[in-house]
């Protein structure tokens, strides 16, 4: 190991030195913010300074970690400032690189999440129509969280045994510092919805503070949650102020523990209805049997029916020839009657007939035509 009371440095390489010893001493500071500039690359550069006494730091924050800590810093504000302190070379002068901002005290925390809530509001961000159902079936869950403590194991175990793969990714969750990890977590499980790899983005961490749930309303973050490909759990615990991040998701649960029961809920229903097939089948069955036996008496009175209606037409039609048979005019004629007509009308009286006129006399073996004379003569003819 370099001993570095032998070694001689140049100005440059002790500045240099420095920063490394400092860019691994991650410190947090509070402080009253006393002058504000904000450059024209977004870079935001600024004083605090000690409320008992004299200690002043000179800050710096870039631009991007600036829009990503969703506070607007102002001259009065009293801050918490995570990151380390750095050497200006050029300048020689020390200041302090931050890496987050975020607000001392409870009523600021308040004030700020008020703000931000009424303004997403306004913005349609929590709007109800905007919430997406979960997929019916859902097998493939990408997972934010963190892997220490209690609520990982408490999310899988009351996942339900049906064949889910999980995707987790490790993430800080406590504070303002774990925005940053939150959102590299959420981008990359962005590229892995867009690409089909997950149905489901689950965000889960225990309760606490809306001090220690400020990554959870982080502006970037709640836009990000609200914009994700699939649909969003928020199983985020919380005592009074429901954080935004779980106001913007598609599904809010109170507790890691019911996000997994939402997950299954679908599942479980379908495998309630399987074990219900036993018995819908049986149900069937009898159902069946039971129209089978309808059709078979149907069918048996059907043909009673129609045997019954051919016995009754025959005997009609049998009685039909018999009362025809009997009064059949022709049937009188074996007895030696006679059926005389006069131009195929019957003759019934002799004044029915005039001389001159052509009759037929209808005998059982034949027809007798004849004329009538004059004096009541006739010539006849066969």
């Amino acid at each position: 190991m370099l001993d570095v009371r032998e070694k001689l440095f140049t100005v440059g390489e002790f500045i240099a030195f420095l920063n490394e010893i400092f860019k691994a001493q991650a410190v947090r500071v509070t402080g009253e913010v006393c002058e504000l500039k904000r450059a024209a690359s977004g870079h935001v550069y600024f004083t605090v300074k000690d409320k008992e006494d004299k200690g002043v730091l000179d800050c710096i924050i870039w631009s991007r970690n600036y829009e990503l800590c969703g506070v607007a810093i102002e001259v009065g504000m009293e801050l918490i400032l995570s990151g380390h302190p750095n050497v200006y070379a050029p300048s020689g002068r020390l200041s302090f690189v931050a890496d987050t901002v975020e607000l001392v005290g409870e009523g600021a925390l308040k004030k700020a999440y008020d703000a931000l809530k009424k303004r997403l509001e306004a913005e349609g961000v929590f709007a109800p129509e905007r919430k997406r159902p979960l997929p019916d079936y859902p097998r493939r869950i990408g997972v934010i969280t963190s892997m220490k403590g209690a609520v990982i194991h408490d999310f899988q175990n009351n996942l339900g045994k049906f064949g889910f793969v999980i995707s987790v990714l490790d993430s800080r969750v406590e504070g303002q510092q774990a925005a940053a990890p939150l959102m590299k977590a959420v981008a990359r499980m962005r590229r892995e919805a867009e690409e089909g790899m997950i149905d489901v983005l689950v965000v889960i961490r225990g309760g606490g503070s809306l001090e220690s749930l400020q990554a959870f309303n982080n502006e970037a973050l709640v836009r990000a949650i609200g914009s994700f490909p699939v649909p969003v759990i928020a199983g985020i615990g919380h005592d009074q102020d429901v954080p935004l991040v779980a106001l913007a998701a598609d599904l809010m649960t109170s507790t890691p523990t019911a996000a997994a029961h939402a997950l299954g809920r679908t599942w479980e229903e379908a495998f309630a209805k399987l074990q219900q097939v036993p018995y819908l089948l049986g149900r069937i069955e009898q159902e069946f049997r039971r129209v089978r036996n309808d059709l078979m008496f149907a069918r048996d009175s059907m043909t009673n029916q129609v045997e019954q209606g051919i016995a009754h037409g025959k005997d009609v039609i049998d009685y039909a020839e018999r009362f025809v048979r009997i009064h059949d005019p022709r049937r009188q004629l074996a007895f030696g009657y006679s059926i005389m007509r006069r131009d195929g009308r019957i003759v019934r009286s002799a004044g029915d007939v005039a001389p001159g006129d052509r009759l037929e006399t209808e005998l059982r073996d034949g027809v007798v035509r004849s004329r009538v004379e004059p004096g009541g003569g006739m010539e006849s003819g066969r």
